[in-house]
């Protein structure tokens, strides 16, 4: 035996010593009940991601699979051990069935109600990662005036893991219906008009973060994620005044339109010819009085600081502003998804706007973003949109 053997751990420590394939890489933590006792519940899944088949211009895509089971002792320990071949830490290049080779899933076991916690997280070599503790939401909902609002229990607070983001979201068959960021002592509100009739009828709650824990040569980057059970709406969705109806993209006549199909597909929105479109208008049959506008997924390219506008018009040439929100928060990228294993990318606006209620009767309603110039005064131009999912028009109840 070589007599610097005895060194080598001190060497892959301070030095950084390329580690062989079959040195090992411990993966060690703490598994918790939701009452913060030690984890009772079974072994812990550790799964890794599979890249998807997707096309050229798409961005990748993933399935995370079953890699391994790791079992906690009576006090919700563990300690688990891989390989540097299995995670990349040999720093040989080798062809790989994984997305990424350092990239890792540990969760909870599956939950029976549909709820979720686990961390998902990048290793380099030994790593411990924080206590996984079970969220108990409690996700509940009182009256309020036209819906509900929602609210929740707190995540306890986990050492090395920041304060979570709650996301609060309404799916459809094909995409997000609604989006909401919000701090847990909030009361987000949810009504028929932001369901429609295109939504599972559910509120979806995730608590998020993103940490690190990094010491010398070792280093782990993660997501917290906790998903609460799907929690069942006791209201129903209310179908717009604009499903349907053709829409226009400057002087583009689009039927069917895209944007008003339910189909909460991110869709490019028509505008000139090698530009891209700074406003959608929807041509209603017949002249109404809407009373909110509902705009959807709406990717706009430019500065924070965005005012969404409404206006109408009876002929399409006579235009009147309906009404304009507040500044916009800079809009968020979303709760983690397991298919890009990240926030779900792409910052789109989720608006509802109510207009007063002494609105004239009109044909066309044109939306449109602008950015206020120093003052307050109105925006010196209409900013590009670049993708919408969809822009809905309702009248009163």
């Amino acid at each position: 035996m070589s007599r610097l053997t005895p060194l080598l751990p001190l060497c892959l420590s301070l030095l950084a010593c390329a580690m062989e394939p079959d040195d090992p890489v411990f993966l060690s933590g703490t598994a918790l009940e939701a009452d913060g006792t030690p984890w009772r519940g079974g072994p812990l899944l550790l799964t890794r991601p599979l890249p998807l088949p997707t096309s050229p211009t798409s961005s990748p895509r993933m399935r995370f699979e079953t890699w391994a089971e790791v079992t906690p002792d009576a006090d919700g320990l563990f300690l688990h051990r891989l390989t540097a071949r299995d995670t990349g830490a040999d720093d040989i290049r080798r062809p790989i069935p994984w997305a990424d080779d350092n990239a890792f899933q540990l969760l909870l076991p599956p939950r029976a109600d549909g709820g979720r916690d686990f961390y998902a997280f990048e290793l380099h070599r030994d790593s411990d990662v924080p206590p996984l503790r079970q969220w108990s939401s409690n996700v509940r909902s009182v009256e309020a005036t036209g819906g509900v609002r929602l609210a929740w229990d707190a995540m306890p607070s986990i050492v090395d893991v920041p304060e979570p983001h709650y996301f609060v979201e309404a799916r459809g068959p094909t995409g997000r219906a609604w989006l909401i960021r919000t701090a847990q002592q909030e009361e987000p509100w949810l009504g028929p008009e932001l369901l429609e009739d295109f939504t599972d009828g559910h509120a979806h709650v995730q608590a998020f973060s993103a940490g690190a824990r990094v010491w010398v040569h070792t280093s782990l980057y993660f997501f917290a994620v906790h998903d609460a059970p799907p929690f069942r709406l006791p209201v129903e969705g209310r179908v717009p005044i604009s499903r349907g109806v053709d829409c226009r993209g400057g002087t583009r006549i689009v039927s069917p339109c895209p944007f008003t199909d339910g189909r909460l597909e991110a869709v490019n929105v028509p505008g000139p010819p090698q530009a891209l479109a700074t406003e959608l208008t929807l041509v209603l049959p017949q002249p109404a009085r809407p009373r909110q506008v509902v705009i959807r997924g709406a990717s706009v390219v430019g500065p924070p600081g965005q005012v969404f506008h409404v206006e109408g018009s009876v002929d399409g040439s006579d235009w009147r502003l309906l009404a304009k929100s507040a500044v916009l928060p800079d809009p968020t990228s979303g709760p983690y998804l397991d298919e890009t294993n990240s926030d779900s990318g792409g910052q789109e606006y989720y608006v509802r706007l109510e207009l007063p209620v002494n609105v004239p009767e009109v044909r066309e309603v044109r939306v449109w973003f602008g950015v206020p110039t120093p003052g307050g005064g109105p925006p010196g131009f209409k900013q590009s949109i670049r993708t919408l999912r969809e822009v809905s028009l309702f009248t009163a109840p």
